[in-house]
């Protein structure tokens, strides 16, 4: 972002995963806060009854903290990923007097959720809506009355790509063929299909390992699972901070999730000329007609995902051709085209946002501005 005019101030946190991997890229500038929902303890019985008061008080201090640092770092915009973000940001937003953007990034919202981002656009809406596909787009559109743009995710490709990593750093020796996923271990994601899937193919497939990545709430139930079921071809590998590997160590992917925008975890694949099985839901079917390098299953249908892994294993010519078409189209989706159109939109933002706004006597002074073509975002 730096390079096309937006100087970005991270806020992330309570965990420090993000923070590190913000580091190792060469990013200094970067606020870690323990402020955002997260950093307490798991409650459950009558405890989960303090969850809204912890949320509440945890909202209090976030906005303390998010002020503080629009304020030391004159902020032009604020981008906010994620519903606590939205409304914390947008309170800053509102008294600082800037833009607010509140990135969407899934498909999947129930009634409740529906009902919840409905009730608080009557009094919160940000200036404008980034969505990462056009299923997200019909998902929140609907929803949230303001200004919509869509830019797809971007991958690195100085770090993914053919040849990327070393296969045998994760690649079980003497297996003629891996199958992996890497995935949050969350009901969202459906992990337990692909556990699943692993238990359907252990006598029909023997020569096949697969490979989990990821941590997540339901890693302990999932490995217990394995254990009960014998699953001597399934393997945990928790936390993969060398994903370019991982790719590698593996023949065939598979995406089990129902919730997505523009995952990642495809874009990645397509880089390193991987194929895909991924569960057929709007935002993948999206990205496959691009890419053209995966094959598609019903959600949730472990049988059919188990007949596509071993029909695509088993024919050397169709997994070949997904591979190249995977190469072929990797260009569509880079970190530097997705950095160009989102520092372009904020920018544009900011200076419209600025013609607009009157001084009044009853208004906060305004913080000091940089000098124009040169903007500064806060991303939560």
């Amino acid at each position: 972002m730096p390079q096309f005019g937006v100087d970005v101030v991270p806020m992330v946190g309570p965990g420090h995963v993000v923070a590190d991997w913000l580091r190792e890229c060469g990013v200094c500038e970067i606020v870690e806060t323990r402020q955002f929902p997260g950093a307490w303890n798991k409650q459950s019985g009558l405890g989960r009854l303090t969850l809204p008061f912890r949320y509440f008080d945890c909202g209090v201090r976030a906005r303390a903290e998010i002020a503080s640092v629009a304020e030391a770092q004159a902020i032009d915009i604020i981008v906010a990923s994620l519903p606590f973000a939205w409304i914390t940001g947008g309170l800053v937003a509102e008294r600082s007097r800037i833009p607010i953007v509140w990135r969407a990034g899934g498909t999947y919202l129930n009634v409740a959720q529906k009902a919840a981002l409905w009730l608080l656009t009557r009094f919160q809406r940000p200036d404008l809506l980034l969505c990462n596909s056009n299923a997200v787009h019909d998902t929140f559109g609907p929803l949230i009355p303001a200004p919509v743009k869509v830019v797809p995710n971007g991958v690195d490709q100085r770090m993914f790509h053919p040849g990327a990593g070393d296969p045998w750093r994760y690649r079980p020796v003497g297996q003629r063929h891996v199958v992996g996923c890497a995935m949050r271990l969350a009901d969202s994601k459906r992990p337990q299909d692909f556990v699943g899937l692993a238990a359907r193919l252990r006598q029909r497939c023997p020569g096949v390992h697969f490979l989990l990545a990821g941590e997540g709430s339901r890693r302990a139930e999932l490995e217990q699972m394995a254990r009960e079921t014998g699953l001597d071809n399934l393997t945990f590998l928790g936390f993969v901070a060398d994903m370019p590997s991982f790719y590698a160590a593996c023949d065939l992917l598979v995406l089990p999730s129902r919730s997505e925008g523009c995952p990642n975890f495809m874009l990645e694949a397509t880089a390193m000329g991987k194929a895909v099985i991924a569960a057929s839901i709007a935002p993948v079917v999206e990205l496959i007609s691009v890419t053209q390098n995966g094959v598609l299953f019903e959600l949730g249908n472990v049988t059919q995902l188990a007949n596509a892994v071993v029909d695509l294993l088993s024919d050397a010519t169709q997994l070949h051709r997904l591979r190249a078409q995977a190469l072929l189209h990797a260009d569509h989706f880079t970190a530097r085209s997705s950095a160009c159109q989102i520092a372009a939109i904020l920018r544009a933002l900011v200076a419209e946002h600025s013609t607009k706004t009157v001084p009044s006597e009853a208004a906060p002074p305004q913080l000091p501005r940089r000098a124009p073509g040169r903007e500064k975002a806060a991303a939560e």
